[in-house]
C-alpha cells in the first residue's frame, strides 16, 4: 500500500504541546450550517463490509450517501499514484466546534498511514469548520479513499475547491511523509514534532506577511524555517534535503492567500497551544508540591547522584588524556 501522506517561547512549551494540537489553514470556510450529514464510502466494500462500515461509523438514517471510485482518485488527491481499491470511508456532521474540526479514526488498526491530523488538513483545505469526521475502514489500508472522500464531500456539498491549496495540502502530506521516513529511527525526531514544526512555520509566514504589505520573500522563509527547526531541536536531525523539501513546501504555501478567519484561526491556534504547555507546567509543579517531603529529598538525591556521576565520569575521561 501506499503511504501518503507552533517560535518565540520555551523549547519545552512547544516540544510538549507537538504531541498534542497540530492543524494546517488553507482555504475559505464553510459553515457548519451549511453542510448536511454526509458518507463517504470507497467503492471495493463488499455489501456485509458497507453495512458493517456504517455501523462502526454510527451511521444515521436519511445521511447523504457518497461513493469515491477507484478511477477518480487521482483527480481528487491531485496525483498519480495507481489505486486498484477503495475501502476507507467517512462520516461527517456539522457540530458547533468552535470553528474547528475534530476527527476520530474508528478503526486505527486498518488506517495504516493518514492520521488524524491529516484528515483535520484535508478538511480545513477543503474549506470546513464546524465539522466533526469519523473515518473507518473494513480492511488494512493507507487511507487515502477517506482522504478523497473529505474532499468530494465538500464538492458535493457545492464548495468550489481551490486547486492550488489541494494541492499543496498534498504536498504537505508527501513531505511530511518523506522526511519521517528518512529519519523515524533517529533519537530525537519525531513524526509529531515534525508536524508541529510545520505549523509553526505556517504560522510565522502569514504572521510576517501580515506585518509585510502580504508579501514575504525566499530568504525570510529560510530565516523562519531554521528558527522553527532550532526551537524543536531538529536541527541536526533533518538533513539538507529535508529541509530543502520544507522550503520548497513553505514557498508554494506563502503564495496562498488566507481569508481573515483563517488568520484568526492560525493565531488561535498558538494561543490554544501556549495555553496547553502552561497548563501542563502547572500540572508538574502541582504534583511536584504534592509530593511529600522524604520523596522530594529521595528525588533531589537522585539527582545529585547522576549529576556527579556525569562530572566524575568526565573528569575520568580528562585525566586519560592529560
Amino acid at each position: 500500500m501506499k503511504n501518503q501522506r507552533l517560535h518565540r517561547y520555551p523549547k519545552w512549551i512547544w516540544g510538549v504541546a507537538a504531541l498534542l494540537f497540530v492543524v494546517s489553514f488553507f482555504a475559505p470556510e464553510a459553515k457548519a450550517d451549511s453542510i448536511q450529514p454526509m458518507f463517504t464510502y470507497g467503492e471495493s466494500l463488499t455489501t456485509d463490509q458497507f453495512n458493517q462500515t456504517k455501523q462502526l461509523l454510527g451511521v444515521k438514517n436519511g445521511t447523504t450517501e457518497i461513493p469515491v471510485a477507484i478511477n477518480e482518485m487521482n483527480d481528487l488527491l491531485h496525483d498519480n499514484y495507481n489505486y486498484y481499491q477503495v475501502y476507507s470511508s467517512t462520516y461527517i456532521t456539522p457540530v458547533n466546534n468552535n470553528g474547528g474540526v475534530t476527527v476520530e479514526i474508528k478503526t486505527p488498526n486498518t488506517i495504516t498511514a493518514i492520521t488524524q491530523l491529516q484528515y483535520e488538513n484535508a478538511a480545513i483545505t477543503a474549506g470546513a469548520t464546524n465539522v466533526d469526521i469519523k473515518v473507518a475502514s473494513a480492511v488494512a489500508v493507507d487511507g487515502s479513499g477517506a482522504l478523497a472522500g473529505v474532499y468530494k464531500a465538500f464538492q458535493k456539498s457545492g464548495k468550489t475547491l481551490n486547486s492550488e491549496a489541494v494541492s499543496v495540502a498534498q504536498d504537505e502530506l508527501d513531505t511530511a511523509a518523506q522526511i519521517t521516513k528518512d529519519n523515524k529511527d533517529k533519537d530525537g525526531y519525531s513524526d509529531e514534532s515534525l508536524n508541529a514544526a510545520i505549523a509553526d512555520i505556517k504560522e510565522q509566514i502569514q504572521d510576517y506577511k501580515d506585518n509585510n504589505g502580504g508579501s514575504i520573500d525566499h530568504n525570510q522563509i529560510q530565516v523562519i524555517i531554521n528558527n522553527v527547526i532550532n526551537n524543536y531541536d531538529l536541527n541536526g536531525i533533518l538533513s539538507q534535503d529535508n529541509l530543502n523539501q520544507l522550503n520548497q513546501l513553505m514557498q508554494r504555501f506563502s503564495k496562498l492567500e488566507l481569508t481573515n478567519d483563517q488568520k484568526q484561526a492560525l493565531n488561535n491556534l498558538g494561543d490554544k497551544i501556549r495555553e496547553t504547555g502552561k497548563d501542563i507546567a502547572d500540572k508538574a509543579k502541582e504534583t511536584w508540591d504534592n509530593l511529600d517531603e522524604d520523596k522530594k529529598s529521595e528525588i533531589m538525591s537522585l539527582w545529585d547522584r547522576i549529576v556527579q556521576f556525569v562530572k566524575d565520569t568526565v573528569q575520568s575521561i580528562i585525566n586519560i588524556f592529560k
